[in-house]
């Protein structure tokens, strides 16, 4: 008895992953026809105003499960009937045509049968004509007798926000539309708002609509602005617009670069055990932000308080860090710390030294947090560069010959792990570090700012087209290697891990940081920095402004990270230490966190913290 029904059981299991399948194949069965209804969580975040509830439903609305049938086709006009009548128009739905039978494997009785996919229609009138809903063909041949649905599965959304969008009320709807269970979301970068490149975009990452989400700014007031775009032809199919607040009530744009700093005091400064990469993010879903350095084989995390709280350690693996960056990807409340790691990178030069090793091979990783157990990896051996630019995780592989290797790509979580899905079109100058898009008017128009290997900045237009390139180089890197490869013609190629690109808001628009590091001695640039200037560029007319905002910060300066009007740059410690510890087996020495906030405050005294 026990036995027959672990058979039932099982065939159970069978039929119901046949009948819910994301195949062309379907199974028809009753349960297709029930009476689904919009699907809403009733749990909502604390934050969710009515606006961002009421821009949540618009689009739920176009996404009721729905079944039905063709019942007559005239002059390209699809007459069909349907189950519920919660109907919009706009609406798409999926067409399928009655297939072969299904039987069940044991009793051998009809199950139900196959449905194959046919097309797709739209929706063309709201309201039914004698319970018939009138729809236009998108595509595909569409008969008598077919049936209709939106499928009750999750339906794949690719979201994208405005730069210049309030960053709370995006965070706040895209929490909605997540809680409501409906969408599985993807969030992507794009080089403009044009609908086709949206389409495109979300179209290779299989998501069947684009939502671009805004908040401008109409005649005093904020605006929340939501369109929706159909993939498969960029064809507008839902938009609102409400207001949000006054814009009196609104936090004004921060002015990071609002005055010359070439006498700013620093505010305060940490000793860390050993730290050449760093970055910043909620790593553990407390909801405040945690601090993560790398010292280039092990990784410390930090509460930051009043001052810097070590409170786990992650111990050296055998590979060597190249950069670090966070970002909650895989959309669970806790981000995860995204881990570029070589295995033999070849000759090292950390701007304090040099280590040789062998042909490079990469072996990349992603840590995240375990209410149950701790920091563990969720992925690895990744042999990839990862990158993380605002909210897209960029993927770009690694080749023992050309070290930096064909596109760079969009990254996605899929199938419990991180793969590329979708390249990037860039400048042959570029390469997945030391880039990034910027919008200089906050207009729409995204030009894109790199760096070459010599620490040159090159700007180009969104077609490609060279704008700009800096008098001086930005160089040497803090990382620089030369490492073998399997090429007769070119046995060793040297290249560099780019300084990051940082954007930033201004009240003139947004501005591009980057650090200038000076070498210790003008011939011998391998011996690394002493000092490091800090400038924002700024693009006026044709005219690029290279805006001095620090200078002479001294030390080696290695990584920094930007979060909101704070500064952080890590430097390393003295040349001779480096050496010392290197001859131990030791990669990087203690190092010194500076840290500046730009914000107004009263004049205090610098304090020297952690020693």
């Amino acid at each position: 008895m026990r036995d027959k029904v672990k058979i039932y059981l099982l065939l159970a299991a069978v039929i119901a992953i046949f009948v819910n399948g994301c195949s062309l194949n379907k199974v028809s069965q009753d349960a297709d026809h029930a009476d689904l209804g919009p699907i809403v969580s009733t749990t909502l975040p604390d934050a969710v105003t009515g606006k961002e509830l009421e821009a949540r439903d618009m689009v739920l609305d176009y996404f009721n499960p729905l079944n039905g049938v063709i019942e007559k086709i005239e002059n390209s006009v699809v007459k069909v009937r349907l189950e519920q009548a919660h109907v919009k128009k706009g609406i798409r739905l999926s067409v399928f045509r009655e297939s072969r039978p299904f039987y069940h494997p044991v009793t051998n009785e009809l199950i139900g049968n196959a449905d194959d996919f046919a097309g797709r229609i739209e929706v063309i009138e709201e309201n039914a004509v004698d319970g018939l809903y009138l729809c236009g063909i998108v595509s595909g041949d569409i008969k008598e007798g077919d049936k209709v649905r939106i499928s009750s599965s999750r339906i794949k959304l690719a979201f994208f926000q405005d730069r210049n969008a309030d960053w709370s009320v995006s965070e706040t709807f895209n929490g909605a539309l997540k809680d409501s269970g409906r969408f599985d979301i993807v969030e992507l970068y794009t080089p403009d708002y044009k609908p086709e490149t949206l389409s495109k975009l979300a179209r290779g990452h299989g998501a069947e609509a684009v939502l671009m989400f805004s908040t401008p700014e109409e005649d005093g007031k904020i605006m929340l602005k939501v369109n929706l775009y159909w993939t498969e032809d960029a064809k507008l199919f839902g938009e609102l617009e409400k207001t949000s607040q006054n814009a009196a009530a609104s936090a004004p744009d921060e002015e990071f670069i609002s005055r010359t700093f070439k006498d700013a005091e620093l505010w305060q400064r940490y000793q860390l055990p050993g730290g050449q990469l760093i970055a910043m993010g909620d790593v553990d879903g407390n909801g405040t932000d945690e601090f993560v350095a790398s010292d280039g084989r092990s990784i410390r995390i930090y509460a930051v308080k009043e001052e810097l709280q070590e409170i786990w350690k992650i111990k050296a693996d055998g590979g060597t860090h190249l950069s670090m960056d966070i970002l909650d990807l895989n959309n669970n409340g806790r981000a995860e710390i995204f881990v570029t790691s070589a295995v033999d990178p070849g000759t090292i030069n950390t701007g304090d030294g040099e280590i040789f090793s062998n042909e490079i091979r990469a072996s990349s990783f992603v840590i995240e947090y375990d209410p149950s157990g701790g920091y563990k990896r969720i992925d690895d051996n990744i042999p990839f560069f990862l990158r993380v630019m605002g909210k897209a995780l960029l993927m770009q592989r690694v080749s023992r010959d050309a070290i930096f290797s064909g596109p760079v790509y969009n990254g996605v979580w899929k199938d419990m792990h991180y793969k590329p899905d979708g390249p990037l079109g860039l400048p042959d100058k570029a390469n997945i570090y030391g880039f990034t898009y910027v919008d200089w008017k906050n207009e729409g128009r995204f030009d894109l700012m790199t760096y070459d290997d010599l620490g040159y900045l090159y700007l180009y237009d969104a077609e490609g087209h060279l704008k700009w390139r800096s008098d001086d180089s930005y160089g040497p890197f803090a990382l620089t290697f030369e490492s073998r490869t399997r090429s007769i013609a070119t046995p060793k190629v040297k290249w560099s891990v780019r300084s990051r690109l940082a954007i930033i808001k201004t009240g003139r628009g947004q501005e591009v940081v980057a650090i200038s590091r000076k070498p210790r001695l003008t011939g011998l640039p391998g011996l690394g920095a002493n000092e490091v200037d800090v400038y924002s560029l700024s693009w006026d007319e044709g005219v690029m402004k290279e805006n001095l905002v620090l200078g002479k910060v001294p030390g080696s300066v290695t990584d920094f990270w930007i979060q909101g009007s704070e500064l952080f740059l890590v430097a390393s410690g003295d040349f001779n230490s480096l050496i010392s510890n290197v001859t131990e087996g030791e990669f990087s020495i203690s190092s010194i966190l500076y840290y500046y906030n730009f914000a107004p405050k009263d004049k205090q005294e610098v304090k020297e913290r952690g020693k």
